[in-house]
């Protein structure tokens, strides 16, 4: 064995050590590892009577994984342009057997780009490519970002999916924000996966022994089988056969999710049982930060909305995620929550799911205020409600913030919330450019676009945005960030140092790189939000209509920019 070039070793089938090259005899003293783990930095083989091990050079290990980032960018290139124009196919009319082989077509294209990024996350973590950044953060944002991303994905399924806050939990922390929304992202993921129906909850709260944090993720799944239990965070293990059949992922997942705790010196757990779904929590030791965001969501509630809910007594029939999201937010505000059979006869305000029959909620905006919720896709029906006596809607996955500013609205008596806001006229008047190289994708971006009544103008390269923007009169960028000649963190920086109302512009990036370094670059050079490929037709509307319609987040961006010339 003296003749191999790395540290190597043969164990039997016990775990004692039967035989080792020099270049490994120090490692083995206390026993090596058998090569299975995320941690391990050896690999190893199965053979007959024991197993191989050996340990790679770390030259090779980041060649692998620099290879493994290149190859998994290129296939992901293509595949976001499947999955993006399968979803705008699904926003026209299609024949019941067509939708169901576009529905194949998203679900199929979806299941490989989980295993692409996994297989990308592993190699970095196995590369030790892993530094932490520590920045300030609102768990509040954190955990709805993580909802929205997945939300179009657990529609699809059916599945309600929404996230909630406790109160108690400070605003403010500090800590890797993009690991932490990886390691939510994985965990959230396999939730929507695993559960054919149900729900779906994301909860932020005070960690153990009201120190630090906690991150759950609750679903109604399938659940975890007891002889799974202890190979459930190995390295490219399933709960069983029949789960990786119907997964059809490499099982990394879980095991990045621990090697990420594990680096952030936090624990993950799990409680399950087959049948009745599972919980998965992450308590990490982070703590609270003084220094302001650069941006929030988190803004307190103007008076008139305490006044407003104080004492006001609302109706929910929603799934039951949706509904715990929307009660934890109405009572925060001094509200009365109501369930169950008839509780919108008495109550001042109703919240109603979409789903339910349209007689049925036209019955109850007879006896008083309705709000619907909507998923995003279903946009276009906000007519059809308005006209059965709806005053207006909100779009799961739900904002704490927008319950309660929209059902203090709700509660002045106004027969329409949304009067100046007709479906599919978010953009109505508002030029938009986009800057992408590849022209599927950049032909995807401008029909979403588009068909919320932007206007929309193309470039291929950073050099061409940059040209574009300099002329000024647009109200927002959408900016990929790989081009050639000029990458688009490139073109950011310029467009931001050309000043005046062309150097304030909303800058939204778009990336298939799921990489917090990258997402640090970026907010470095001056784009105001991220937007993930594949790209989400009614999720990039709803982030252009928030960036070009005037409000509090983009407004702060633009105050921000000028001030700190």
């Amino acid at each position: 064995m003296d003749d191999l070039p790395l540290a190597a070793a043969v164990r039997s089938a016990g775990g004692a050590i039967v035989a080792a090259n020099s270049a490994a005899a120090t490692s083995v003293a206390g026993g090596t590892p058998d090569g299975r783990g995320v941690g391990d930095s050896w690999r190893g083989v199965d053979i007959p009577g024991g197993r191989f091990v050996w340990r790679p050079s770390p030259e090779d290990t980041g060649a692998a994984a620099r290879f493994t980032a290149a190859v998994s960018h290129e296939i992901r290139t293509p595949l976001n342009g499947i999955l993006g124009m399968a979803a705008l196919l699904e926003e026209t009319p299609l024949e019941p057997s067509q939708r169901a082989y576009v529905e194949a077509i998203r679900r199929s294209g979806a299941r490989l780009l989980d295993l692409l990024n996994n297989v990308l996350d592993f190699s970095r973590l196995e590369a030790g490519a892993m530094p932490l950044e520590e920045s300030v953060f609102a768990p509040a944002d954190l955990i709805q970002d993580v909802a929205e991303l997945l939300a179009p994905r657990a529609h699809a399924a059916g599945v309600d999916l929404a996230s909630i806050v406790d109160p108690r939990l400070t605003a403010r922390m500090s800590g890797d924000v993009g690991r932490l929304r990886q390691i939510l992202f994985n965990l959230t993921g396999n939730a929507v996966k695993f559960s054919d129906r149900g729900a779906v909850l994301i909860e932020a709260r005070v960690g153990a022994g009201d120190r630090g944090v906690s991150f759950v993720v609750r679903d109604t799944g399938v659940g975890i089988p007891a002889d799974a239990r202890e190979r459930i965070f190995e390295a490219f293990g399933q709960t069983s056969a029949a789960d990786s059949r119907r997964d059809g992922g490499a099982g990394l997942g879980l095991a990045i999710c621990a090697r990420l705790t594990a680096a952030m010196k936090g624990e993950i757990r799990f409680e399950s049982a087959p049948g009745e779904g599972a919980m998965f929590e992450v308590d990490l030791p982070l703590h609270p930060a003084s220094a302001p965001l650069p941006e929030s969501s988190l803004k307190p509630s103007p008076a008139a909305i305490e006044t407003r809910l104080s004492g006001a007594r609302i109706a929910l029939f929603l799934p039951a995620a949706s509904a715990l999201a929307c009660a934890a937010s109405l009572t925060a505000h001094g509200a009365t929550v109501l369930c169950g059979p008839g509780a919108d006869h008495s109550a001042t305000l109703t919240i109603m799911d979409a789903a339910l029959p349209p007689l049925r909620i036209g019955a109850a905006a007879r006896r008083g205020p309705v709000l619907v919720v909507l998923r995003p896709e279903d946009r276009a029906r906000i007519p059809a409600f308005r006209d059965i006596g709806c005053v207006g809607y909100l779009i799961r996955p739900l904002r704490a913030q927008s319950i309660a500013e929209r059902a203090a609205l709700a509660l002045t008596g106004v027969r329409d919330i949304d009067a100046e806001r007709e479906a599919g006229s978010e953009g109505r008047g508002r030029r938009v450019l986009v800057a992408d190289d590849n022209a599927v994708n950049a032909l995807l971006a401008k029909s979403a676009l588009a068909a919320a009544g932007f206007r929309v103008d193309t470039a291929g390269t950073g050099a061409e945005a940059l040209e574009a923007a300099s002329d000024g009169g647009y109200d927002l960028i959408v900016m990929d960030i790989r081009m050639p000649v000029m990458d688009g963190l490139e073109a950011t920086r310029r467009i931001r140092a050309l000043g005046g109302a062309a150097g304030t512009t909303p800058i939204i990036a778009l990336t298939a790189d799921i990489d917090p370094e990258l997402e640090a670059r970026a907010r470095e050079a001056g784009v105001d939000a991220m937007a993930s490929k594949p790209i989400d037709p009614p999720g990039l509307r709803a982030l252009a209509a928030a960036w070009t319609g005037g409000g509090v987040a983009a407004e702060a961006a633009k105050r921000s920019r000028v001030s700190s010339r």
